[in-house]
């Protein structure tokens, strides 16, 4: 090696060593790299007691593991896929991706984000999809409920069921929820890493409505950029491994990144943010554990029946109760009673809605609404009166307040925006007088990136004919109320998915960020079977001669609601 070449190597090599020496300790690799853990979650090897609970860690919004605790659920030994299928096949579940806010969003034998078990199980291996969802009623009674939540406030603040089930391979965000849970693992492994409250000036939050409680970090937690969030070099961490027939507590507000491997099945039981903890009436005096006992013996505070609208993520209704008496009780211009107006301008700035003049109507839901809770028709209602609200009339405020699309049945309408479908269906019939119904459903799962099932609906209302044509000149004008069903906007919030995909752009990482693959041409072409020719399609002869025109506007992408 001559002198030039080994001080062009040294030179190299000097240059490696100092960037190597800038680069920060755990700078682009998985979450946990930036600096050693300060140690594993508490873990016992039985189930506490409702006091020990609350005072160890409930209160102290403090994570730990139930070794083996979810052994005691028949659904550990039972959630085969085969019994599922047999068993809850035909139940509703929801979707998503493997990889949270990654992707386009799973399609399922009922729509967009939504399947039946039965479907999900022939097909998730191969697919991205990864159940999330409310954990329907029928299958309550294979889930036992851990002891420590079975007595006092506990028992009587029990808010939602849900269930996960993924091949494995999926992971989440950097994230928190609102709501307490015990979460229990029935099959696979998976691993938890809990970053405790107080460190989120540390953790690049994504923009989330005004007082969330919930909430995601953007940065990537397969490639932790230690230079673009610098900060995070500080945060502290703590982990554990759960196997099957683990339960770990994840307090509310509790930053957790969750990764799974293998078949994974698990059902959670959420439950709410308490200040105060009460023994009474039925809890043991001397810190014994309650009886096992069936989460179909629970009252649930939001339950799905396995069919129809869920209501996953609901808030608590108590907490609703609470937040009215609290501003009634603090607000000394409401004089000890919440008015009508009042109400109205509450509900208003919650939905961000404009507001209107004084005696304007905000039209038939809000006035539903306030009649559900002024029964008397005095235009206002007392402290008493909110105390004295039933369990359903809150769920109905609850419920007026902030209803998520994603929990509706024909989410896909929500999902997909009207104008794409307008264009969609502008564009696959711009060059042929008529389509049929196969080419049109084709294009619908390609292009808007739906459903079979919806796309069979839209094809029916547009006017598709009995032999199983849309007729170009027969389909509605883009006003028409047909495209009604499509909503225009998904809701005020700021779109998570989008935060997250653009924090991925910037961080350079093709490997985890992939755009969108390019939409292709509309499927028009003739198959080799040709249909008898009065089938066929036809083109229309006028515009042959002006076959260029309107190209441009025919590659037009027609995009899904998550990419405008």
């Amino acid at each position: 090696m001559g002198r030039g070449t080994a001080v062009i190597v040294l030179s190299a090599s000097l240059f490696y060593l100092a960037v190597c020496k800038d680069t920060p300790v755990g700078h682009l690799q998985p979450l946990g790299h930036h600096r050693p853990a300060d140690g594993e979650i508490d873990a016992y090897d039985y189930i506490i007691s409702p006091q020990d609970f609350w005072e160890k860690y409930a209160s102290k919004r403090k994570p730990v593991v139930f070794r083996g605790a979810g052994n005691r659920s028949d659904a550990f030994r039972l959630w085969t896929n085969e019994y599922l299928a047999q068993h809850y096949g035909e139940l509703e579940v929801k979707l998503e991706g493997k990889r949270e806010k990654l992707g386009k969003m799973p399609v399922g034998e009922k729509g967009v984000g939504r399947d039946t078990i039965r479907n999900f199980l022939q097909t998730y291996v191969e697919e991205d999809k990864y159940i999330v969802s409310q954990l329907p009623e029928p299958m309550y009674k294979d889930v036992m409920v851990p002891p420590c939540l079975l007595c006092g406030t506990f028992k009587r603040r029990l808010l939602e069921v849900n269930l996960w089930v993924s091949s494995g391979g999926s992971r989440s965000l950097l994230h928190r929820d609102a709501d307490n849970a015990i979460n229990c693992l029935l099959a696979g492994r998976k691993d938890w890493i809990m970053i405790p409250p107080g460190q989120e000036h540390l953790l690049s939050m994504a923009e989330e409505d005004e007082g969330a409680l919930g909430g995601f970090s953007l940065v990537n937690v397969q490639a932790v950029n230690l230079i673009k969030h610098p900060k995070f070099k500080k945060v502290h961490w703590i982990y554990s491994n759960l196997t099957a027939g683990d339960c770990v507590f994840i307090p509310y507000g509790h930053f957790h990144q969750v990764r799974s491997f293998d078949r994974n099945v698990a059902v959670s039981v959420l439950f709410a943010r308490l200040a105060e903890f009460s023994s009474e009436p039925d809890c043991p005096q001397n810190k014994s554990l309650p009886e096992w006992d069936l989460l179909s013996n629970q009252h649930i505070a939001w339950s799905y029946p396995g069919h129809g609208k869920m209501s996953m993520g609901n808030n608590d209704p108590e907490h609703v109760r609470e937040n009215f008496l609290q501003r009634i009780q603090e607000d000394p211009e409401l004089d000890g009673k919440l008015s009508k107006e009042a109400f109205m301008m509450e509900m208003v700035d919650i939905k961000s809605l404009p507001r209107r003049p004084p005696g304007e109507s905000y039209g038939p839901d809000f006035e539903e609404s306030w009649n559900s809770l002024d029964k008397e028709g005095r235009g206002y209602i007392t402290v008493q009166g909110l105390k004295d609200l039933s369990h359903e009339q809150l769920q109905k405020l609850t419920i007026f307040m902030d209803e998520d699309p994603a929990n509706m049945p024909d989410f896909e309408h929500y999902h997909i925006n009207v104008n794409s479908v307008r264009l969609f269906v502008k564009e696959l019939l711009t060059r042929r007088k008529k389509t049929n119904k196969e080419q049109f459903i084709n294009n619908y799962e390609k292009k808007l990136r739906g459903s079979e099932i919806f796309a069979e609906k839209l094809f029916s209302k547009l006017g598709g004919d009995e032999k199983g044509f849309l007729i170009k000149d027969d389909i509605p004008a883009e006003n028409s109320p047909v495209y009604n069903e499509y909503y225009r906007n998904y809701g005020s919030r700021p779109d998570g998915n989008d935060q997250f995909e653009k924090a991925l752009r910037e961080d350079f990482d093709p490997e985890e960020y992939r755009e969108m693959d390019e939409e292709g041409e509309f499927d028009n072409e003739e198959e080799e079977d040709q249909p008898e020719e009065e089938d066929q399609l036809e083109e229309d002869p006028e515009e042959e001669d002006g076959e260029d025109e309107g190209t441009e506007e025919s590659k037009t992408k027609a995009t899904s609601r998550d990419e405008l």
